[in-house]
């Protein structure tokens, strides 16, 4: 048996090189088993408060167990989303600056003339976070109860209806085009870009008729019957609108297997290392099971069977199929990309 302390200088010599590259070999597993050691920082483009403010919230809380580390939710709401993106400009790409955003960071570069912004290369996306379907709500003061009683009244009336939006190329306005473009039917946009607020306000006194909107942020103003919600655009009919049929039961030809939603979604800064933004995904996957978050989320409408579960190279082709189809809205509708 090899005796160490009858070992002579040339045998020390040989153990301490081999404890030296023993531990080398273990410093990027070392490093990478580290991550995250101080708190993460999750930049929301929306206010305090907004409906997708609070998803990304509930979302940073189940992170942040995951991660066990803090998760600080930083407000930069604005530009369509571009407040966002621009203050996380220049950040360190070492994955403790994440970015949530609706799908609608696919469709910035389409919808804003000279946009300097290119999602396929400005961000990482890391992980799908939920689907939110979207649904049919018209105001009260509308003599129409179903989707089939709203395609035959604008088609009575081109031109008449009109619908809200967050803005030009939001992604209400450009899933309310597609609507209106499978029905071939006329509406008026009129477009809210002050926010929601000012929307519903519109929508209740019967200034503007239609809104196709995320389902969760509208229950108290449907509770109230101010707004009559008609349908949930999705295959499955939503549990907080029991009583409203889902897509596959709208008896309107053009709108079979019709469904309408947007997705939010993790990313981070270009460059970060491709391990960090692996575990990143893992963890935004681990979060999605959380039952907790779970049931916060299915108490704002969004379905279990529609969060997390993607890897990244998923996400990625999920957020580029959003642009395909953001391209494909904007040239069939017409719509003028703002400034």
């Amino acid at each position: 048996m090899f005796n160490l302390f009858n070992a002579g200088k040339p045998a020390l010599a040989s153990i301490a090189a081999l404890a030296c590259a023993m531990l080398a070999a273990a410093s990027p597993a070392s490093a990478q088993e580290a991550f995250p050691s101080r708190p993460v920082n999750l930049l929301i483009p929306y206010g305090p408060g907004a409906a997708s403010d609070v998803v990304a919230r509930i979302v940073g809380d189940g992170l942040a167990r995951q991660l066990k580390q803090t998760v600080v939710p930083v407000n930069r709401p604005g530009g369509s989303g571009m407040v966002m993106i621009n203050s996380a400009r220049g950040v360190a790409a070492d994955g403790y600056t994440l970015m949530f955003s609706a799908s609608a960071i696919a469709a910035e570069q389409v919808v804003r003339k000279g946009s300097t912004f290119d999602v396929r290369k400005d961000v990482i996306p890391v992980a799908r976070v939920s689907v939110a379907p979207l649904g049919v709500f018209v105001s009260a003061t509308l003599p129409v109860n179903s989707v089939e009683e709203l395609v035959a009244y604008a088609r009575r009336n081109p031109g008449k209806l009109t619908y809200a939006s967050p803005g030009v190329g939001s992604v209400i306005h450009l899933n309310t085009e597609r609507f209106r473009l499978a029905t071939k039917t006329e509406f008026l946009h009129v477009p809210y870009p002050a926010g929601t607020a000012p929307v519903l306000t519109a929508l209740v006194s019967g200034d503007v008729g239609l809104y196709i909107n995320e389902m969760g942020s509208m229950k108290g103003i449907v509770a109230d019957k101010r707004v009559k919600v008609l349908a949930t655009l999705a295959d499955v009919k939503s549990p907080i609108y029991p009583d409203a049929p889902a897509a596959p039961e709208i008896n309107v030809p053009e709108l079979r297997n019709f469904t309408a939603s947007f997705f939010y979604g993790i990313y981070v800064a270009p460059g970060t290392p491709p391990d960090r933004v692996e575990f990143l995904n893992r963890a935004v996957n681990r979060t999605m099971e959380d039952p907790e978050v779970r049931t916060r989320l299915n108490g704002l409408g969004y379905a279990s069977s529609a969060m997390g579960g993607m890897s990244t190279a998923e996400f990625r082709k999920l957020v580029n199929d959003e642009l395909t189809r953001t391209e494909a809205v904007v040239r069939d509708a017409g719509i003028a990309v703002a400034q």
